[in-house]
This record gives C-alpha cells, structure tokens and sequence, in this order.
C-alpha cells in the first residue's frame, strides 16, 4: 500500500490557500513511497516544507510561508498556514496513517 493513500480525502478547511496545494503536492510525491511510520511522516512533511519554503515548520502562532509555485491568485495565495499543518494536517495523516 502506497503512502498516498492518507491523502485521498481531502479536509474541508484549510488554513490558507496554498495548504491545499501543498497536500497534493505532497500526495503526488507519497505516491512513490511506502507506508512510513507516523514519526517518519511528520519528519517528512516537515522536510519537504523547509525544502520548498527555506523555513522550519513550526506551531507557532499566525507563522506561514509563501510557496511561490502554490500562487494562484488570492489574498493568501501560495500562503502555507504552520498552524493549521501543526495543529490539524499533520495530526489528521498521523492518524490516518496509525488507522491503516
């Protein structure tokens, strides 16, 4: 079973535009990858979100990056929301992941 299988419903609320984009961009790259364990997700999110945005994924409050390829028009356009990732998409993939 492929990672991206944790990726296949989408949540209703995001954070800021970009985090949709991110998710998939996320669920494209999963598709090559097997199931890891939740630890190793979290670190992989958090990698691939230093990677793409030269910043550290953290909780802390109303801190974001924008993703200049996740841009499509828009207020928050591109913006990546580290508070939702911490306190929502993050935790939704651990569980997701533990479930399977």
């Amino acid at each position: 079973m492929k990672l991206s299988t944790i990726f296949e419903e989408k949540p209703k609320q995001w954070g800021f535009r970009g985090d949709p984009y991110f998710w998939d961009h996320l669920k494209q790259l999963a598709e090559s990858m097997e199931m890891v364990s939740p630890d190793d997700l979290e670190a992989w999110i958090k990698e691939e979100y230093l990677s793409l945005s030269g910043k550290i994924l953290t909780d802390e409050y109303m801190d974001f990056a924008v993703i200049k390829q996740f841009a499509h028009g828009g207020m928050s356009s591109g913006g990546v929301d580290n508070q939702w990732w911490m306190e929502e998409g993050i935790p939704l993939l651990k569980s997701r992941l533990s479930s399977l």
